[in-house]
């Protein structure tokens, strides 16, 4: 399968892509002359995968990775989102099938997934690594709370506490909530994607 990704990527892009140990601390490089991507293979397929489209994106875009201004760099989010896991293979699904997804597009995180659910419709993507928040973002031009609602936390927590992935609603609160418990190597993760209803 990890061949089977970068051969589709070489075909599409006319790029060649090795990969060994980079002295970048980096999942993936691309050549000054764009013509070959090196693969770092310290990092996990989903990262080395990541990093490439989101690569590609920025050329797509004719914007550079390293001081991208912050509208560039969504821009480039959005299109790598587009190109590793397109619009109509994805738009029946909800937050609730995250883990579904996964076993569809196998190449990617759950984070990646869930960046692309969230890029579809309106609602925030918060992370935790071991009960500590790691990011929050909204792809809406709506302006959200820096700290999540203590909703947000309560289902987090659960999570943690019982290894469990939840979907939870607070009518009250106009929120649903779709908690994710993950483990990755010795970290563990909880993934919250949050509605309005």
């Amino acid at each position: 399968m990890e061949g089977e990704i970068f051969n589709k990527i070489s075909e599409q892009y006319n790029i060649e892509i090795k990969s060994g140990r980079l002295k970048r601390d980096v999942p993936a490089l691309l050549s000054k002359d764009r013509k070959i991507f090196y693969i770092n293979e310290k990092y996990s397929l989903e990262s080395q995968v990541y990093s490439t489209f989101h690569t590609l994106a920025h050329i797509q875009l004719g914007t550079k990775c390293s001081n991208s201004t912050a509208r560039e760099e969504k821009a480039a989010v959005t299109l790598a989102l587009e190109l590793l896991i397109p619009k109509d293979e994805i738009v029946q699904y909800s937050f609730d099938k995250l883990l579904k997804l996964k076993d569809k597009f196998p190449y990617c995180s759950y984070e990646t997934i869930a960046m692309r659910l969230l890029s579809l419709r309106s609602g925030i993507l918060t992370i935790w690594y071991e009960y500590e928040l790691k990011s929050r973002r909204s792809f809406s031009e709506q302006k959200i709370s820096e700290k999540p609602d203590s909703f947000e936390d309560e289902c987090m927590r659960y999570s943690y506490k019982h290894q469990y992935s939840i979907g939870r609603a607070n009518e009250n609160k106009g929120l649903r909530c779709f908690s994710y418990f993950i483990r990755e190597d010795s970290r563990k993760k909880v993934i919250l994607a949050t509605e309005r209803i």
